[in-house]
């Protein structure tokens, strides 16, 4: 029994431990292979273009995910080379596909799903596209600057009333010591005051006059 036990841990002791690195090199190796062959058979006709192109995105996730494994690797263990994300050929991509290529993200940012959804249903090139998306930003930029000038323009009325409040608050104030309380003489009331009138009221036609309340 004992020698049973002995042999028991002596077998544990020299087991060979698992290498990573040489499991994540089969991945690669498989994943390889699995693009050489999804290639032949678009070649061959066996694919069609859509099913060629979602058969390299599931690839493309798996490379990926054995890269994160190669980044979360022990520094003792040494990794090799990181595999290459499968990239389909530009001749196999859609006009749509090398749009997001170059403008990464373009139509995530919100109110522009609607019109990728319209896009995808159009015969263009990417240059059409390139064109779109140029259209897209440019009323983007000028709802922008409406609802800027909208508001500076609100902003302004806003403080021409408050302006005008202030006015004839003050003139109330003024008028209220006086026997004229909350009236505004005109050029015309002014034009027909004897000069008893005229002095009588004289402290209160200057404020209105400073005041631009006068017309």
């Amino acid at each position: 029994m004992q020698n049973q036990i002995q042999n028991g841990i002596s077998s544990a002791a020299v087991m060979p431990q698992l290498n990573y690195v040489d499991v994540l090199q089969q991945l690669e190796d498989v994943i390889a292979n699995d693009v050489q062959r999804l290639q032949l058979l678009m070649q061959q006709g066996v694919l069609t273009k859509v099913q060629w192109q979602y058969l390299m995105a599931q690839l493309t996730q798996k490379a990926e995910a054995i890269n994160l494994c190669r980044q979360a690797l022990p520094s003792t263990q040494i990794p090799q080379p990181q595999l290459q994300t499968p990239k389909i050929p530009e001749e196999m991509q859609t006009p749509l596909d090398l749009f997001n290529q170059e403008n990464p993200g373009f139509f995530d940012k919100s109110g522009r799903g609607d019109v990728l959804n319209y896009i995808k249903d159009l015969d263009v090139d990417k240059d059409e596209i390139s064109k779109i998306a140029k259209l897209v930003e440019g009323l983007e930029n000028s709802a922008v600057d409406g609802y800027l000038k909208q508001s500076a323009h609100e902003k302004s009325l806003n403080d021409e009333n408050s302006a005008a409040k202030s006015k004839l608050t003050a003139y109330a104030q003024n008028a209220s010591q006086g026997g004229n309380f909350n009236r505004i003489f005109t050029r015309e009331d002014i034009g027909n005051m004897s000069g008893e009138e005229f002095a009588k009221n004289e402290k209160l036609i200057m404020d209105q006059v400073r005041q631009g309340l006068i017309k």
